[in-house]
C-alpha cells in the first residue's frame, strides 16, 4: 500500500538524497587535502560517468533528459538539490539518490513507482464503470502516477454531478499483487442526489408562476422525478431555465427582459437545495416599421411578406431569429452564399415600438467547388451522395443545401450529420464536407417466452423468436432480413407452429430511382376452433408457402408508387369435416399498387412529419390463382413534435387505418385467410389475448350426426383503426423511450353497418427500447369496455417502431 504518508516520507529521502551528496563532495576533499579548508575548486567535482541503477520501466535516456548535469559537468550541491527534484516531478519514481563514486562517477539510485496490473471499480451504482472508462486517463501496464489519480477523481465526481449527485465522493486505494505491480480500486460513496425543494420565482408580474415553471427544466422533486429526472439539482439545468425565461419574455414582448444569475442555496440538512430566479420583465414593445435597404434582389414588400415579424404586431425574438435565416435562404437560394445581413433597431420608448432596419451586402454569386464525405467508415459515399441534392458546379443554393441535410439524416443509419460550408469568397466558391458519425444498423435477437397452456392444462408452453435484420448491408443500403418463430401446438402433442420469412431489398437500383423487394415465407400453424369445453377439440392446421417481390419508382420528391405480385400456396386440414368455406386450400395470385408519400424526419424512428400510403390489391388467375378478390387499405400517420429544449424533444403520433376487402366474381369468395382482424402485438393491443381479438364469426357444425357447432374466426370485410401516442425520452443516449398510447378500432362483416357503438378502445402505456440489437417493446394495454377499465394485457415483442413499416 501506498498512502500518502509514504510519499511524504519521499520528501525526506530526496533531502537526505541530496545532503548525502553534499556530505560526500565534502568528504572526497578532505580525503585529498586533509589539513586544508576546501576550496571553491574542490567543491566542484567532475562527473566522469553516470551510472543509473534500479530502474526497470523508465530508459536511461528519459531519466538522463531530466537532468541538468552531464558527463564532465562541475557538481555543485544547486544543481544536484535541482536534477532531484527533476526526476521527482517525472511522477515516475518513489526514492532517487545520487552518489559521488571514485574517479569522479555519479551513481544515481532509483525506485520506480510500482506499475498498474488493473483498475478496478467499487460501490458505483448510479454511475456505471463502463461509462468513465474513457474518462479516466489512468490505464493498466502504465506507472503509477498521484496527479493522473487526483484527475480521474475529480473526474468521477463530475461524472455523478451530472446525475444531480452533488455530494458523491470518490477515492482510491493501491493493492499490491504478487507480481509487484498494483491494483488500482477506484472507490465511490454516492450518497443521496440533492432534490429540490422549493423554486422561487421573483419580479414576474405579466407571467404567473405556474405559466413561467410549465416549460422549466427546474422542478420541485415529486412522486414522478423517478421516472423524468426531474426534481434533482443539476447547474446545467438552471442555466438552461436562466436562459429560458429570458427567451420566453422577449418571445412576448418583453426585447429588453433579462434573469439576474440565479442563487441555489442548500437547506440545513444539506440534502434540499432552494432555487431562486430574479426577473426584470422591463417593457413591451410592438414592431413600429420594418424596412429593407441595401442590395434587393426583390421588391421590398415581396421579401417582406415573407418574413414573420409584421408591423403593429408584438416584437418576437424567435420570429427575429427566424426572419434573420430566412433572409440568408433567399439571397442563398439565388447563389449569393456571402450575403451579409446586418439589423439595426431604433427604440420609440415613448409609445413602445421598436423599427428594425435589415441592410442587406449580397455579395457575388458562388458556386459549388467540391463535396467530400468524412466519418462514413461502412457506408459507401454512392449511398449518402444520392441524398444530396446539389452538385459540384451548381449554383449555391442554401435551401438544397439544408435539404440534402435532411435526407441524409432521414436514411436512418448516422447519429449524427453535419453539412459544413467552407466559403472561399476570392474564388466565389464554397466547398461542401458532410460531416457524419455512423450508428449501427443491424440486429440480431433471440427471445424466449412462456405463457399458460393452450390445451388447458396447468403447465407452462414456450414460445421463441429469432430474428436478423440489417439495414445497410456492405454499406450500399441493402436491407435483408430473416425471421424465425416458433411456439407450441394447441393440442399439446409435442408438435410446433412455426414461421420463417425472409426478405431482401435495394432502394435505388443504380443510384437511380427505382427500388427492388423480394420476400419469401413458409408457415406452418395448427389452431384450436373450440370455443366450448363441453365438446370434442376441433383444430385446423394450415400451411402456406409464399413469394413476392415488387418495383417501385419515385415519381415526384417525397412521393413513390410500387407495383407488387405474390403467390402463395395455401393447405388447411381440419381435424373434423367442416364447411368447405372454412377450410379452403388452393393458390393466391395478387398484383398491388402503392402509393406514398413521406415527409417524415426519419424513415425507421419520425419524431416530426407526416405519413400517407393507399394500396390496392386483387386476386386474379395467372399462373394457378384460384380466388378473384380486391383488397383496399390506407393509412394516414402525423407525427408532432414537442421540443422543451434544443437536445430533449418527446412527439406525439396520430394513425389512422382503415382496410377493405371484397368480392370481384359471385361464384368466388374471398379466402377467409385474407380477411381482417384485429388484437396483436401492434393493434388494439388490449385485445390481444386468446379469443378476444376483434372479429367476425359463424356457427359451424362439427358434428353431423349430433348436429354440435362451434364458433369459427372468419375475420371481417372492412376495418378501421387509429391511435394517439405520446413519446418521452427516458435515457436518450440509450433510446429508452416512455409511452402512452389510445386506441381505438372495429372489425365489420360483410352486411354489418357501421355505427360508432362498434368501436372497441384501449389505453395503456409502456416502453420503447430501441437498442444495437434490436428494438424491443414492453407494453401494458388495458381494454375499456361500456366505461370500465379491464385487465391488462401485457406485450412484449420485437420489431421497428415505426408504424410506417408495421401498419
Amino acid at each position: 500500500m501506498f498512502g500518502l504518508k509514504k510519499y511524504r516520507f519521499l520528501d525526506k529521502t530526496f533531502i537526505f538524497g541530496t545532503s548525502s551528496l553534499v556530505l560526500a563532495l565534502a568528504g572526497q576533499v578532505v580525503a585529498q587535502t586533509p589539513l586544508q579548508q576546501p576550496t571553491a575548486q574542490a567543491l566542484h567535482g567532475v562527473v566522469s560517468k553516470i551510472t543509473i541503477i534500479g530502474n526497470k520501466t523508465v530508459t536511461n535516456e528519459a531519466i538522463l533528459n531530466l537532468m541538468s548535469i552531464k558527463q564532465g559537468t562541475n557538481l555543485t550541491a544547486n544543481s544536484v538539490a535541482k536534477d532531484i527534484k527533476s526526476i521527482f516531478s517525472s511522477s515516475y519514481f518513489q526514492d532517487v539518490k545520487f552518489d559521488l563514486g571514485l574517479n569522479g562517477e555519479l551513481i544515481i539510485s532509483v525506485i520506480e513507482k510500482p506499475t498498474v496490473h488493473d483498475i478496478l471499480y467499487e460501490g458505483f451504482d448510479i454511475v456505471s464503470s463502463s461509462s468513465l472508462k474513457d474518462k479516466i486517463v489512468t490505464k493498466k501496464y502504465t506507472i503509477v502516477d498521484e496527479k493522473k489519480l487526483s484527475q480521474d477523481l475529480r473526474s468521477i465526481e463530475q461524472a455523478y454531478i451530472e446525475k444531480g449527485y452533488y455530494l458523491a465522493k470518490a477515492s482510491y486505494t493501491l493493492e499490491s499483487t504478487q507480481s509487484g505491480s498494483v491494483n488500482i480500486v477506484f472507490k465511490i460513496k454516492e450518497n443521496r442526489p440533492i432534490e429540490v425543494r422549493k423554486v422561487n420565482l421573483l419580479g414576474n408580474d405579466y407571467f404567473s408562476d405556474s405559466e413561467l415553471q410549465s416549460f422549466m427544466v427546474t422542478k420541485p422533486f415529486s412522486w414522478n422525478s423517478i421516472l423524468t429526472s426531474s426534481g434533482l439539482f443539476r447547474d446545467e439545468y438552471v442555466a438552461a431555465d436562466q436562459q429560458n425565461i429570458t427567451y420566453y419574455y422577449r418571445d412576448n414582448g418583453y426585447a429588453e427582459s433579462t434573469v439576474i444569475a440565479p442563487i441555489s442555496r442548500l437547506t440545513r440538512n444539506k440534502k434540499d437545495i432552494n432555487v431562486s430566479f430574479f426577473i426584470e420583465e422591463g417593457e413591451r414593445f410592438n414592431i413600429g416599421s420594418i424596412k429593407i435597404l441595401g442590395d434587393l434582389i426583390e421588391n421590398e414588400e415581396e421579401i417582406k411578406n415573407k418574413l414573420l415579424l409584421k408591423e403593429k404586431e408584438i416584437y418576437r425574438i424567435s420570429k427575429f431569429n427566424y426572419d434573420m435565416k430566412n433572409l440568408k435562404v433567399i439571397y442563398g437560394d439565388q447563389g449569393y452564399a456571402f450575403t451579409y445581413i446586418y439589423p439595426t433597431f431604433n427604440i420609440d420608448r415613448a409609445k413602445k415600438l421598436y423599427n428594425i432596419n435589415y441592410t442587406i451586402t449580397k455579395g457575388e454569386k458562388a458556386y459549388i467547388r467540391k463535396i467530400t464525405i468524412e466519418g462514413n467508415v461502412k457506408t459507401r459515399d454512392n449511398v449518402i451522395r444520392r441524398a444530396i441534392k446539389i452538385n459540384e458546379g451548381q449554383l449555391f443554393n442554401a435551401t438544397k443545401i439544408e435539404k440534402s441535410k435532411s435526407l441524409i439524416e432521414k436514411l436512418g443509419y448516422f447519429e449524427t450529420v453535419q453539412l459544413v460550408q467552407e466559403p472561399d469568397q476570392a474564388h466565389n466558391a464554397v466547398d461542401i464536407k458532410v460531416l457524419v458519425k455512423e450508428k449501427s444498423t443491424g440486429s440480431l435477437s433471440a427471445s424466449l417466452g412462456a405463457s399458460p397452456d393452450t390445451n388447458g392444462s396447468s403447465g407452462l408452453s414456450f414460445f421463441g423468436q429469432l430474428q436478423y435484420q440489417e439495414r445497410n448491408l456492405i454499406g450500399k443500403a441493402y436491407g435483408v432480413g430473416a425471421n424465425v418463430q416458433i411456439s407450441p401446438s394447441p393440442r399439446g402433442n409435442g408438435s410446433v407452429n412455426y414461421t420463417l420469412s425472409l426478405n431482401f431489398g435495394n432502394p435505388s437500383i443504380y443510384d437511380g430511382p427505382w427500388s427492388f423487394g423480394t420476400n419469401l415465407t413458409t408457415s406452418l400453424n395448427e389452431q384450436s376452433v373450440t370455443t366450448s369445453s363441453s365438446i370434442e377439440q376441433v383444430y385446423i392446421t394450415q400451411t402456406t408457402n409464399s413469394f413476392g417481390f415488387s418495383i417501385g419508382r419515385e415519381i415526384l420528391e417525397n412521393l413513390r408508387f410500387n407495383l407488387g405480385y405474390n403467390i402463395s400456396e395455401t393447405n388447411t386440414d381440419p381435424s373434423v369435416p367442416l364447411t368447405q368455406k372454412f377450410y379452403a386450400s388452393g393458390r393466391t395470385e395478387k398484383i398491388s399498387q402503392t402509393l406514398t408519400y413521406d415527409i417524415t424526419d426519419n424513415y425507421v424512428s419520425p419524431t416530426s412529419g407526416l405519413f400517407l400510403s393507399g394500396t390496392n390489391a386483387f386476386g386474379f388467375e395467372l399462373f394457378g390463382g384460384q380466388y378473384k378478390f380486391g383488397t383496399m387499405s390506407g393509412l394516414g400517420a402525423l407525427y408532432i413534435p414537442l421540443d422543451f429544449s434544443e437536445n430533449y424533444r418527446t412527439n406525439f403520433r396520430i394513425a389512422f387505418q382503415p382496410k377493405y376487402v371484397y368480392q370481384t366474381s359471385k361464384s368466388n369468395s374471398v379466402p377467409y385467410w385474407e380477411r381482417l382482424t384485429l388484437g396483436n402485438s401492434y393493434y388494439m393491443k388490449g385485445y390481444s389475448g386468446p379469443g378476444e381479438a376483434l372479429t367476425t364469426t359463424a356457427a359451424v357444425a362439427i358434428s353431423p350426426i349430433t348436429g354440435q357447432t362451434t364458433t369459427f374466426t372468419i375475420g371481417g370485410n372492412r376495418s378501421f383503426y387509429g391511435v394517439i401516442e405520446y413519446f418521452v425520452p427516458i435515457i436518450p443516449q440509450a433510446g429508452l423511450r416512455l409511452v402512452t398510447f389510445g386506441e381505438a378500432g372495429t372489425v365489420l362483416d360483410d352486411y354489418d353497418t357501421f355505427s360508432f357503438d362498434k368501436i372497441k378502445y384501449d389505453i395503456g402505456f409502456g416502453f420503447r427500447w430501441t437498442t444495437p440489437i434490436a428494438p424491443f417493446r414492453f407494453e401494458w394495454a388495458f381494454p375499456i369496455e361500456q366505461g370500465n377499465i379491464g385487465k391488462a394485457h401485457f406485450i412484449f415483442s420485437i420489431g421497428t417502431d415505426s408504424f410506417n413499416n408495421n401498419m
